[in-house]
């Protein structure tokens, strides 16, 4: 297993207070494709009170919570915002997106009709109770995360609201995304969280081989060097081992390796002290991952300053895209889902 170099937290509110939310990438050998993830806000319903805001700005929404017909399981109608529309990149293409000086021309173009092909108004989707999910099948966690790609565990953490502080002393960063860059120290994290993180890679994937986490992270929200949320649904990586940011001659001698089946990123993502009370708002969405098709992938090559291109992955928008979120989480859960992976498999059950 190789471990995915980049950090992904959060900041979510919980009753009467200020919540970080913590996502921690990591690699396994797995056999499902990688979860997409994206905040949610919820749909606006006249004459209710607030109940959600992103940041500083405050908008009148209440969550809307049903019953799907269809699966019998409760959801809440959301907006996601970033999702594109098809058509932009051929199958087996990467559309360049340059936002660093030097830009040429036809980089501008490129880059304008990347923004201009997202749905701005957003979308409004139906994002389904993944507790009642679990419930519903009945299955053991590490049966359910290799079906759909993500799981809830109860995972109280030793780590304190000072040594989440001490693990994100920086706005977020490409280094943050690719590991280029990443500076190795010792802190908090590595000296605890990464124990806690590792017994969890171990009870999902007994056959890991190696396991790396980065020292730090980023941490979002008011009061936090990242004030603002993260909206759009989108993928950190690519699709091969090729497309690893950190794939030098060193990464790839250990992944041609025999005995090394692959490569998997996992996220984990969990509010944090100084976090009281459950979420309640800006919950993290996730995309159970058979439920998207090629056509609703949008290969990106993106260049967001002078260390060069990174390979990403955003979403278009399909009706038949299965949305879930875990409600009311606390500091003692922890959201558990696939960011990339790539299987060396050629045929059989590595290929799913």
């Amino acid at each position: 297993v190789e471990q995915g170099s980049s950090f992904r937290e959060q900041r979510l509110a919980g009753r009467g207070s200020m919540a970080r939310i913590a996502a921690l990438p990591l690699a396994a050998l797995v056999s499902l494709p990688p979860a997409l993830a994206v905040q949610q806000r919820w749909r606006r319903l006249p004459g209710r009170p607030d109940a959600a805001c992103n940041g500083t700005e405050r908008r009148s929404v209440q969550p809307t919570l049903a019953l799907c017909s269809e699966c019998q399981l409760a959801h809440v109608e959301a907006k996601l915002f970033g999702f594109h529309r098809k058509g932009l990149v051929k199958t087996g293409d990467w559309h360049e997106v340059n936002t660093c000086p030097p830009i040429t021309v036809s980089q501008v173009y490129g880059s304008a009709r990347y923004y201009l092909n997202m749905i701005r108004a957003g979308v409004a989707v139906k994002v389904h109770d993944a507790r009642e999910l679990e419930a519903q099948e009945g299955l053991s966690k590490a049966a359910f995360f290799d079906r759909h790609g993500f799981v809830l565990l109860r995972r109280p953490t030793a780590m304190t609201a000072e040594d989440w502080a001490l693990s994100a002393p920086s706005p977020l960063g490409v280094a943050n995304l690719t590991g280029r860059g990443m500076r190795r120290a010792e802190t908090p994290l590595s000296k605890i969280y990464a124990r806690e993180v590792e017994g969890v890679v171990r009870e999902l994937f007994p056959a890991a081989k190696d396991i790396e986490l980065d020292p730090l992270v980023v941490c979002r929200g008011p009061g936090t060097k990242n004030p603002g949320y993260n909206f759009a649904p989108h993928q950190d990586y690519g699709f091969t081992a090729d497309d690893w940011p950190l794939a030098d001659p060193e990464f790839l001698a250990r992944f041609n390796r025999p005995d090394i089946k692959g490569l998997v990123v996992l996220n984990f993502w969990r509010p944090v002290l100084p976090m009281r009370g459950p979420v309640q708002r800006t919950p993290l969405a996730v995309c159970d991952p058979e439920s998207v098709s090629v056509e609703d992938i949008v290969p990106v090559t993106v260049r967001r300053d002078s260390q060069g291109y990174t390979k990403m992955l955003d979403l278009a928008f399909d009706e038949g895209q299965r949305w879930y979120y875990y409600p009311d989480m606390t500091t003692d859960e922890v959201l558990v889902f696939k960011s990339f992976q790539h299987i060396k498999a050629t045929e059989g059950e590595g290929l799913k």
